[in-house]
């Protein structure tokens, strides 16, 4: 039998679209466990095998879905509420996915992280943020890639894969980027000296990002986890795209992108 995770935002759990999927389970005799995502501990989902992971909610609840499926390298099934969202899928697809997914005849695209220091337990699916916590201090960087080492003065910087390009990155005046090219976009917030308005590197780039002692900054991760630091030395850090992806069912290879520019160019 097929062992499923379902994970859900808190205020999806007792709603109509929840009850509706359990129901397409029960009728496939799937076997599944359901659990909120934000309290859901590693050793809960790590101790069996899952064969499919199903995420119920918006965006958020996608990423987080995103980063437990590749940690267990399960597919991913993202099913969010009626309205449209940019990494979910509709729920009344599910029955039809569910169907070539236990026929063994599937299809879908694959997104890889970007990882910190080859550390595997915070994988990005949309970006990493290194920006400083103090309002009137300035954050001290050098980024070195290529070989080529370049300064930053400025609010922090923003690593992003090309689904989050339409996120914090495009945001911040970086570029948008197809959703399905393996690409790093290094692009600098608010920054004080002269930098380039970003840095587009391929999947095997290495990224190193040193920052001046004495200050002090937050790393986050798809803000779903946050590092506060306050150094006494100079730090390194390195990024890099990860070699596995996590593969997601039921959506096309640039959902997010054609959704975003749909809305942005009406």
């Amino acid at each position: 039998m097929k062992n499923l995770l379902i994970i859900s935002s808190k205020k999806y759990l007792s709603k109509k679209i929840s009850k509706d999927i359990f129901k397409i389970l029960d009728k496939n005799k799937f076997d599944y466990a359901t659990h909120e995502i934000d309290s859901l501990e590693d050793e809960k989902y790590r101790s069996n095998k899952i064969d499919l992971v199903i995420s119920i909610g918006g965006d958020g609840t996608a990423l987080k879905a995103m980063r437990i499926a590749w940690q267990l390298n399960s597919p991913l099934i993202n099913i969010g509420p009626g309205r449209l969202g940019y990494l979910v899928s509709s729920p009344d697809n599910l029955q039809s996915i569910l169907n070539d997914w236990n026929g063994n005849n599937y299809e879908f695209v694959e997104r890889k992280a970007i990882i910190q220091n080859e550390d595997q337990n915070f994988p990005s699916f949309n970006e990493v943020v290194i920006i400083k916590n103090s309002p009137t201090r300035i954050l001290d960087l050098q980024i070195e890639t290529y070989q080529q080492k370049v300064k930053l003065r400025g609010d922090g910087i923003i690593l992003s894969t090309s689904l989050g390009s339409t996120a914090y990155n495009y945001s911040a005046g970086g570029p948008i980027i197809q959703n399905d090219i393996d690409v790093i976009s290094i692009t600098p917030i608010s920054p004080f000296s002269k930098f380039p308005r970003s840095i587009v590197v391929n999947k095997d780039s290495l990224i190193n990002i040193s920052i001046n002692k004495n200050q002090n900054y937050a790393i986050q991760f798809d803000g779903v986890a946050e590092i506060q630091e306050k150094n006494t030395e100079n730090t390194k850090y390195s990024y890099n795209l990860s070699n596995k992806s996590v593969k997601i069912l039921g959506t096309d290879n640039n959902p997010k992108l054609d959704l975003f520019l749909n809305q942005i160019l009406r």
